[in-house]
């Protein structure tokens, strides 16, 4: 739907980048399907609530839903936009997106037992602190009790999501490597060079980020798990920074 919006509206990026793959292929409707088979996982393998205060319990997790779907979400338009940028389908590309999709699947779970109890703790310490005494709040307080991790538990799942996250960059990283090197064949002008190879820099500082999250838990263990999580908010502002930073010397730059 996005590309065929695109195609009856413009050719190319605000950064003048032409787009090459205005017309979807099988390969990125496996990847779509993919990646909505993932989200709905995160759903379905949640137990079905058997009473109303269950019920009730079980939306506490609902902020921790939200952020998992963000960041498939965000995974998926990264993605969506490589192929929208420059159209390949050869063999490499092939072989990077089945690997770019098994690190997906295999993710999901950490993903969702990560984000479940990170986001019932901050749902529930909320409600609380707001007066609620409900039957709702004492379950999910429960519940976080018996899903409760020991710090090496805490290592090791912080590990697992860094992993995650590596691998998935690094993935899309030599993605954008392959087009380089195909910049002849998809006739990549000076400035469609210089923003693969911006969009190249991009992906290693979200790579590093895990990196420094995963050293963090490493060399400190588990009980450095909190500050391992609050490694990846350098996301929001090391990217946008860079972005900016990325556009401001374009405009200096002469590619004709």
């Amino acid at each position: 739907m996005k590309k065929k919006l695109l195609g009856l509206t413009k050719t190319t990026s605000k950064d003048g980048f032409r787009y090459r793959g205005i017309q979807t292929t099988r390969l990125e409707n496996l990847t779509d399907a993919v990646f909505g088979f993932s989200i709905t996982l995160l759903v379905i393998s949640s137990q079905v609530p058997t009473t109303y205060i269950e019920l009730q319990a079980s939306m506490y997790s609902f902020i921790g839903f939200i952020f998992c779907t963000m960041l498939l979400l965000g995974l998926w338009n990264n993605h969506s936009n490589f192929f929208l940028y420059y159209g390949l389908n050869d063999k490499t590309t092939k072989i990077l997106n089945a690997l770019f999709l098994f690190v997906l699947l295999f993710y999901i779970y950490p993903l969702k037992y990560l984000f479940s109890f990170i986001g019932t703790a901050i749902y529930a310490s909320i409600k609380r602190s707001m007066g609620d005494t409900s039957e709702a709040l004492r379950t999910a307080y429960t519940n976080l009790k018996v899903a409760e991790l020991n710090v090496d538990q805490w290592q090791d799942l912080m590990i697992r999501f860094g992993l995650g996250l590596f691998f998935i960059y690094l993935i899309i990283i030599f993605m954008h490597v392959n087009a380089m090197k195909k910049a002849e064949e998809l006739n990549l002008n000076a400035r469609e060079k210089y923003i693969t190879r911006t969009f190249i820099n991009e992906y290693f500082i979200l790579m590093s980020i895990a990196v420094i999250a995963i050293l963090i838990v490493v060399i400190f263990g588990g009980k450095a798990a909190g500050y391992s999580g609050m490694t990846y908010l350098l996301t929001a502002i090391v990217v946008p920074l860079y972005n900016g930073f990325r556009r401001k010397r374009m405009k200096g730059l002469n590619f004709d």
